[in-house]
């Protein structure tokens, strides 16, 4: 399996073979995804599954930390935890409102129970989704968040 592996490594930025299990972006896009979870492992993950679609990746592992920080310029969005310790990610959501901070936003949590629901419905974000999610439904939820981003896997 190790030389199966090795002989289909991709260093070059081209997708990846027929069958891989993962896929890239046509090409690279220029937009980026911020990701906000206070769960280190989620944020890795994340951070190399989206790097691997060809994004341009920033994470935070607060709603503090990330307030602190600059937006990019460019287009981006931000896939953002409900449940963190300190500020909440419904929290974020309405101190960016209020500062006048405009950024698409999706929604994840690692509850699905009623109570998550309503909270996700309530802050209106352009999508949500329960972990675990698979890369599909990452990739439809960023699609709505960007739709200038013409580029991005169908």
């Amino acid at each position: 399996m190790h030389s199966y592996l090795a002989r289909n490594r991709v260093d070059d930025g081209k997708p990846l073979s027929y069958g891989s299990r993962y896929r890239q972006l046509a090409k690279k896009t220029t937009a980026t995804v911020i990701v906000v979870d206070d769960d280190a492992s989620i944020r890795r993950a994340l951070r190399r599954q989206l790097q691997i679609l060809g994004f341009a990746v920033l994470d935070f592992g607060s709603a503090e930390e990330f307030l602190t920080s600059e937006i990019p310029a460019e287009e981006a969005c931000l896939l953002l935890d409900i449940y963190m310790p300190g500020m909440t990610g419904i929290e974020l959501c309405k101190k960016m409102t209020e500062a006048g901070r405009r950024l698409p936003t999706i929604l994840i949590s690692g509850r699905d129970d009623t109570q998550t629901r309503k909270l996700m419905r309530d802050a209106k974000p352009i999508a949500s989704l329960i972990k675990p999610f698979d890369e599909k439904s990452l990739l439809r939820a960023i699609r709505k968040a960007l739709p200038n981003q013409l580029d991005l896997l169908h």
